[in-house]
């Protein structure tokens, strides 16, 4: 019986097609949310076909996705308080289910931190999917990277996506999977979906910027917006909340070249990206997606602990001003040279799961 574990959207996007495939094998698991992203979770899981979250260990701030740091103490606690109510039960579903117990977290957010502890918690084996991702600096991104490493030294199991992540891992078993997960759940967006926005009828590009580690800096913030409004393409820039709030915050406003769209969901995002010339984004996990759709991608961040399309369609921005404006000049040049591996990551996971006598059937 596998217990698996997250609670934000960009944790289920990658565990997406791992679901899916374990759910098509008839294989056990109980999906269990901590809810940091509570508003979004079943929609996306309903989008995906996907059934909908078993166990809520939390729901956000209030019913709502969490916003601030003001959130974390009791959105935290909440979490600690149901997992102590629910232990006994959780304990004698996961022993007396088919296949040996595990519980499973992907990435990481807090929950990957907590669900690694839960599980230790819970006295199950721990499996690790995206292990080994480093920047080699706490602070950039935070708390991100203390929570990949600190998730790698309580799991048993780590799945490392490609041979760099695995040469970082030092403790338990490593399974390299070959590339991200990410791939897999970019495969499910079929068709041309429905995007309910205006979409300019020339090339076009998309800026995604919601990190504390930008938006908590009013310099920082201020020089990408006026870059940004530059540009000699048009610019939709998705509305994230946080973003929004940081905007009233330090008083500044979009301009020139810029347009404000809303955030989208996941399959409707995938659809305006493939739609799009290039990206702006501070987001690891979007600097993976176009990496796999060989999409030319500006990350603004000063580290990235991804690899993925650096020094093909990715460039790293450092915050610097100059590098995103010779990027918006002529994103078109930057391209993906690397081939991609035959084996798709989810395939490897489950079926490692498999071997380990984890993932097993009740029939």
């Amino acid at each position: 019986m596998i217990l698996v574990i997250y609670g934000t959207t960009g944790e289920l996007i990658k565990l997406m097609p791992v679901l899916t495939r374990l759910r098509d094998r008839s294989y056990e698991l109980v999906q269990a949310s901590t809810g940091q992203q509570v508003q979004q979770i079943p929609r996306l899981l309903e989008l995906a076909g996907l059934p909908p979250v078993d166990l809520w260990l939390g729901r956000g701030a209030g019913g709502r996705d969490l916003r601030s740091n003001r959130d974390i103490p009791g959105w935290a606690a909440t979490v600690a308080s149901t997992y102590a109510r629910r232990r006994s039960g959780l304990r004698r579903r996961l022993r007396g289910g088919a296949g040996r117990p595990l519980v499973l977290v992907h990435g990481d957010t807090m929950t990957t931190l907590y669900g690694a502890v839960l599980g230790r918690l819970l006295g199950c084996p721990v499996a690790h999917i995206e292990s080994g991702l480093r920047s080699f600096d706490l602070l950039h991104p935070f708390p991100e990277e203390l929570n990949r490493r600190a998730t790698s030294r309580i799991a048993q199991v780590l799945y490392a996506p490609g041979a760099w992540p695995a040469s970082n891992l030092r403790h338990g078993t490593v399974v390299d999977t070959g590339s991200n997960t990410i791939r897999d759940a970019l495969a499910m967006v079929n068709g041309d979906p429905e995007l309910r926005i205006q979409v300019p009828d020339c090339p076009f590009g998309i800026a995604s910027l919601h990190r504390y580690e930008l938006l908590k800096d009013r310099h920082l913030l201020a020089d990408a917006i006026g870059t940004l409004a530059e540009s000699p393409y048009p610019i939709l820039w998705v509305d994230h909340p946080v973003t929004s709030a940081a905007l009233a915050k330090h008083s500044l406003t979009l301009r020139g070249a810029v347009t404000p769209i809303p955030r989208l969901d996941f399959f409707a995002f995938v659809g305006l990206m493939r739609r799009s010339s290039f990206l702006v984004t501070d987001s690891g996990g979007s600097q993976e997606e176009t990496f796999y759709l060989d999409i030319p991608c500006l990350v603004h961040r000063k580290r990235t602990e991804r690899r993925e399309g650096l020094g093909e369609n990715v460039v790293l921005s450092g915050y610097d001003p100059a590098v995103l404006r010779a990027f918006l000049e002529s994103p078109g040049v930057h391209r993906r040279l690397t081939d991609l591996p035959e084996s798709r990551p989810s395939d490897v996971i489950v079926d490692d799961l498999a071997a380990r006598g984890f993932a097993a059937s009740s029939r």
